[in-house]
Parts: C-alpha cells; sequence; structure tokens
C-alpha cells in the first residue's frame, strides 16, 4: 500500500468556506477571535470581519467583551461543564443537559436525534479517548440550529483508530470512518456510532491529531482540512430545531430491511483522494479496504474528473473477484470516468 500524502488545508467540493464557517473553525480552536484575525483567516477585510462577527452577536450567536479594536468575540453558551470520565455514564450527562434544550422550539424528533448524537460521542470519549475529562458546550440561538461540542485531551480519534487498525496515518483513518463499522473496541462497540451521526445531523465535524473531517448534510459534501495540532479530539454538530430527516430515514437507508443489519455504506470517492489522483492500483485497494464488511457499497463519484485503468481493474474486477457477495454501486461519474470504467468492466467480460 502506498502512503497516503496529507489533505491541502481545506478540501471541499462546492468552492471556498464561507466567513461564517471560517469564524467557527477559528472558535473551535481558540475559544475567541478578533476581527482581525477573522480578516487574516478569511482573507477579507477588517471591516466585512466585524461586519460580520456583530451580525452573529446580534443574533444571539455571539457575545463580546472589550471595544473597537480590542473586541473580542466568543460564543454565547448556553451549557457548558466539564465531566471527569471515569465512571461516568452518558446518560447521566444528557439528563443534564437535555433540561436546556425545552426553552427552544424544538421539536421530539430532533431531542431524539440530539440525544443519539450526544450520548454516542460522549460515550466514545469515555471508552476510547483515555482522556481524565472532557468538555461539553451547547449553543442555541432560535431560530438558529442548537450547535453542541464535546472535547477531550487523549489519544486522538484518528491516531487511535490508526494505531489500533494498523494504519499508516490518521488520514487513513479518516477514509476508514467514513465507510463505517469501524472500532477499535470490537468486543464491545460495533462501528455505528460515528458514522450514524455524521449522517443525521446537518453539519457534523471531527478534528484530532492535526486533521479536520467535515460532513455537510444540507450540501451533500464532505471535506478534510489540516488544522493546528492539539491534543485529544474535538467533535461537534450541528441541527435545525424542527429537522426534517429522522433517525428511523438514516438507519433505514444503510440498514438491512429485514435483519436490519448495518450492511450498506456510502463514499464519497473524492474524498479519499490523494495528491496523484486516482490513477493506481495501491488507491484502489485503500478505498477497497474493508468494504467487504458490506452487502451493498454505493461509491460516490462526485467531483473525481480522472481514473487510472489500473484503478479501475483493481477495484471493479480484482476486489469484486475476491469479494462477489459485495455489491458495487457507482453514483455521479463524470462521463470521462463512466467510460473508464465502462471500459474497465468491458475488458473483464471480455477476459471471461
Amino acid at each position: 500500500m502506498s502512503k497516503s500524502k496529507r489533505p491541502n488545508a481545506s478540501r471541499k467540493g462546492n468552492g471556498r468556506k464561507s466567513v461564517k464557517q471560517t469564524i467557527e473553525e477559528l472558535l473551535d480552536r481558540t475559544g475567541g477571535v478578533s476581527s482581525g484575525e477573522v480578516a487574516r483567516a478569511a482573507g477579507i477585510t477588517r471591516q466585512a470581519a466585524h461586519y460580520h462577527l456583530s451580525r452573529m452577536t446580534a443574533a444571539g450567536l455571539l457575545s463580546s467583551t472589550g471595544a473597537r479594536r480590542g473586541t473580542r468575540y466568543a460564543r454565547a453558551t448556553l451549557f457548558s461543564r466539564s465531566y471527569r470520565l471515569a465512571g461516568l455514564s452518558e446518560d447521566s450527562a444528557w439528563s443534564d443537559v437535555a433540561p436546556e434544550l425545552t426553552n427552544l422550539e424544538i421539536d421530539s424528533n430532533a431531542i431524539s436525534i440530539q440525544k443519539y448524537v450526544f450520548t454516542e460521542m460522549l460515550n466514545n470519549a469515555i471508552d476510547h479517548s483515555e482522556s481524565a475529562s472532557a468538555e461539553v458546550s451547547l449553543w442555541a440561538a432560535s431560530p438558529s440550529p442548537v450547535r453542541f461540542q464535546i472535547s477531550d485531551y487523549g489519544v486522538g480519534v484518528f491516531a487511535n483508530v490508526a494505531r489500533h487498525l494498523r494504519l499508516e496515518s490518521p488520514f487513513d483513518a479518516i477514509q476508514e470512518l467514513t465507510k463505517g463499522k469501524v472500532t477499535t473496541m470490537p468486543e464491545r462497540h460495533l462501528g455505528e456510532g460515528i458514522f450514524f451521526s455524521s449522517k443525521v445531523v446537518d453539519v457534523f465535524w471531527l478534528e484530532s491529531n492535526g486533521l479536520r473531517w467535515t460532513v455537510d448534510n444540507l450540501r451533500a459534501d464532505h471535506a478534510v482540512g489540516e488544522v493546528p495540532k492539539s491534543p485529544g479530539t474535538l467533535v461537534g454538530w450541528e441541527l435545525m430545531l424542527q429537522p426534517s430527516r429522522t433517525l428511523a430515514d438514516v438507519f433505514e437507508a444503510f440498514t438491512h430491511p429485514e435483519s436490519l443489519a448495518f450492511s450498506r455504506t456510502m463514499t464519497q470517492v473524492k474524498l479519499l483522494e490523494t495528491a496523484a489522483g486516482f490513477v493506481s492500483r495501491s488507491e484502489a485497494k485503500r478505498i477497497g479496504r474493508g468494504l467487504d464488511r458490506f452487502d451493498d457499497v454505493t461509491l460516490d463519484f462526485q467531483g473525481v474528473t480522472e481514473i487510472g485503468q489500473g484503478f479501475v481493474d483493481e477495484l471493479f474486477r480484482v476486489w469484486q473477484r475476491d469479494n462477489p457477495s459485495t455489491r458495487l454501486r457507482v453514483i455521479n461519474a463524470s462521463p470521462v470516468v463512466a467510460k473508464m470504467i465502462e471500459r474497465g468492466l468491458a475488458g473483464e467480460a471480455g477476459q471471461t
């Protein structure tokens, strides 16, 4: 297997990050920002940064301290608490948080989703992080989305997964997490929590070991980028007060209709691309790794502009031959990519 290249600073399928996204990411890492810091990070003027920060403050999302150029902005926190993880139950922590949501115009479906994601992500910190404590924070300003964040000071989720699965890098760990059924404790966990949590909320992000993985379900987009390294793992998510999707919808999309087993997955091929692109058999092996755990796999080629013959042959002939019980489906392939796949499959048919 070839060594994975590090991703670009920001790989997004739909263009540049918005100023609000830049502000949110800065706040995730530092807790507070100034207009000058936002201007430098977003590549805009200080006046423009001040405009965006002021609007977020007026909406109740931020609070400010200081004056003029010395003004600093932080999130207006509805709930913030540090928990010792030894002996902690995620359900008891949820009992602390849940009352804070009662004053919001949040429906029962949103409550169900929030409870599922919160308890799954806090349980991950309890069981896997090797951290003594974790910080839980909640922000909400109606009608804006409810935003949760859990941070610990442990080994970091990507490094932990890479170590247990003997992967070459934390980036490889992100690739595996996008597929599902990945856990460092198979005797106690099914590896479903991060996968389904990332699918059911509006926006989900996971940050550790100098990397940030973002899943934006509103735009059907994923991104991986580099961030300053810091200890532990930061996981966060946003969900509207009255979301259209339900837990049942998401589970149904990836489970067998009769056995209810987690038997289907979807992976965005573009997210797994290295600097060299999809030209080699080793890249196909990276994408195929772990997919034999599923009966049905959808490969989303959105944003992929070219692939090599060796890549096609390895994934669609060799891998499929070795894993006949797994069905590979292709969606969103460009005409060029679709033609390459068709040629590869035609070549396979000619050899039989």
